[in-house]
Formats: C-alpha cells, sequence, structure tokens
C-alpha cells in the first residue's frame, strides 16, 4: 500500500519550489551571468573606482541633488545633513553653518595641513603592543570629554535616544588623530604590514 502511495505521489517541478520561496508577489527572478561577467568583475559591471578618492567623496557628499535635504538618524536620532556630516568627519573649525562655505579645495589643504602635521610629529616610541594602542586612544579621548559635553555649532544626538550627554559625538579635526595614527603604523611594522597612508 505504501509503496503504491509513493509512486502515485507528483515531483515537484523546479518553478514549484522557485514559486514557494518568492516571499512578495511581482519579483524578478535571478539569473547567472556568462563567465566573461565573472571574470571581468566589479569594474566591468560598474566602471573603475574614482582614483581621486577625497574628490568622490566630496561631490557625493556636497555637490550631489540631496546634499543639504535633512535625515534622521534611526539610531541616535541626529537630525543632519550628508554636507554637514562630510564636514563633522574633517572637524571644521565653525560647525554646520560653515560647512556650506567649505570648498573641496578648502578640504584638500586639511588633507596637505594633515600629511605634513604627520610628518613632522615624532614617533612614540612606547607604543609596541595592541594594548599601548589602547591605552593611547583612551587618553585622547579623556582629553575630548574634558570639552563641552555638546558643540552646539553641530547636530548632536536626541535626548530621548542619548540620555547621557558625556556619550555624544564630538568633531575632531584631522591633526588630532595623528598619535593613533602613527601608533596603528608602529604596530603595523611590528607585524610587518605596509602602513595606512
Amino acid at each position: 500500500q505504501g509503496t503504491k502511495e509513493l509512486t502515485s505521489i507528483t515531483v515537484a517541478t523546479t518553478q514549484e519550489y522557485n514559486e514557494k520561496y518568492v516571499q512578495v508577489e511581482g519579483c524578478f527572478d535571478l539569473s547567472y551571468g556568462s563567465l566573461d561577467s565573472f571574470y571581468g568583475g566589479l569594474e566591468n559591471q560598474v566602471g573603475a573606482p574614482r582614483p581621486e578618492f577625497l574628490r568622490a567623496v566630496h561631490q557625493e557628499h556636497c555637490d550631489a541633488i540631496e546634499s543639504d535635504k535633512e535625515f534622521t538618524t534611526g539610531n541616535y536620532g541626529i537630525t543632519t545633513t550628508s554636507r554637514t556630516e562630510f564636514a563633522f568627519a574633517f572637524g571644521l573649525d565653525g560647525g554646520a553653518a560653515a560647512a556650506k562655505g567649505t570648498s573641496l579645495e578648502d578640504y584638500e589643504r586639511m588633507v596637505r595641513d594633515f600629511s605634513k602635521a604627520r610628518e613632522a610629529e615624532a614617533e612614540d616610541e612606547n607604543i609596541n603592543t595592541k594594548k599601548d594602542f589602547v591605552i593611547l586612544c583612551d587618553q585622547q579621548l579623556e582629553k575630548l570629554h574634558k570639552r563641552p559635553f555638546v558643540d552646539a555649532a553641530w547636530p548632536s544626538e536626541s535626548t530621548s535616544k542619548l540620555k547621557d550627554r558625556t556619550k555624544c559625538r564630538q568633531p575632531r579635526n584631522l591633526v588630532s588623530f595623528i598619535k593613533e595614527f602613527k601608533a596603528v603604523n608602529r604596530l603595523l611594522a611590528n607585524i610587518k604590514e605596509p602602513a595606512l597612508l
């Protein structure tokens, strides 16, 4: 009897199996590309990356149609714009208000200043282990947290999302990262890896 039942069952087609996992009406089917597509890589599909990294990121954040369109982050309730966040990443003096008047050339100058300052900064001989690096970073963060809790010139976390205002993000200019930068490069050299930048 059991054997008869098994032989009378119809096997699902591949289309039926596929439809079993479709969760949304009107979904599209994926297909495999050719070997040429595979070996051509991502560059073949979307083009080569722009070699001028800063220019490309600046264009995405500051020259796009939505560069000044406000959005609110879901995690901390920060209401900001792409242009403002780009300026914040540089620790721009003058806060969000200065972001609109800052050109690509200004940002390029900040990067050059960082490079000059990095070369001039003496190597810290006490950074030999990951633990030393963590201690250095903690010291730098302690200095930051001695500043006012919230820099009113920048968009900040909403009080409903982050009640402890000592944990609010703080802007830092590029030069303030030199000690950490040098420390990471020293650790990388210790394990025979190439330096950052």
